[in-house]
């Protein structure tokens, strides 16, 4: 997992290459506070976006979930949003397994999570074999939040 601000790119640029880069470096241009919700594709179905608004919930309502063929970079544009993440063996069982319609799948519980806090214009990158737990209260409280979740294609 990898983790910054949109208005600090600069720190990772010789961190970062490829489509992560140019997809984080097209979001950096826009305000992404006015970006409508639904799916905007940024380079086809090899990069795009799918814009949510929502109100966080408890970390134990939310279920930890990985993917395949797509890096996931999740972008706060307004609120404040906790996901949890730790490395795919720390996974329990697959509750379901959607990935053959969604590229994705939910387990039921997993051990040594860790919690990233993002505030507006915080972005963090899950790789495949990161599990992560998206759409979390910061700090306990519910709040609603605007998330731009870009889809990278890995094998570009």
């Amino acid at each position: 997992m990898i983790t910054g601000n949109l208005d600090h790119l600069d720190r990772l640029a010789g961190q970062l290459t490829g489509p992560v880069k140019k997809a984080l470096e097209l979001l950096a241009e826009r305000d992404v506070t006015e970006l409508p919700v639904g799916k905007k594709l940024l380079a086809g179905e090899d990069i795009f976006a799918s814009v949510n608004e929502y109100e966080t919930e408890p970390a134990r309502d939310r279920r930890p979930e990985k993917h395949f063929q797509y890096i996931d970079i999740q972008i706060l544009g307004a609120g404040r949003e906790a996901i949890g993440y730790t490395d795919v063996e720390n996974a329990g069982e697959i509750t379901e397994d959607r990935r053959e319609a969604n590229d994705v799948v939910f387990y039921g519980q997993v051990k040594k999570e860790n919690v990233v806090k993002l505030e507006k214009r915080d972005f963090a990158i899950f790789y495949p074999w990161e599990v992560h737990r998206p759409n979390c209260q910061f700090d306990g409280k519910a709040e609603k939040v605007k998330k731009i979740v870009v889809k990278v294609r890995m094998d570009q």
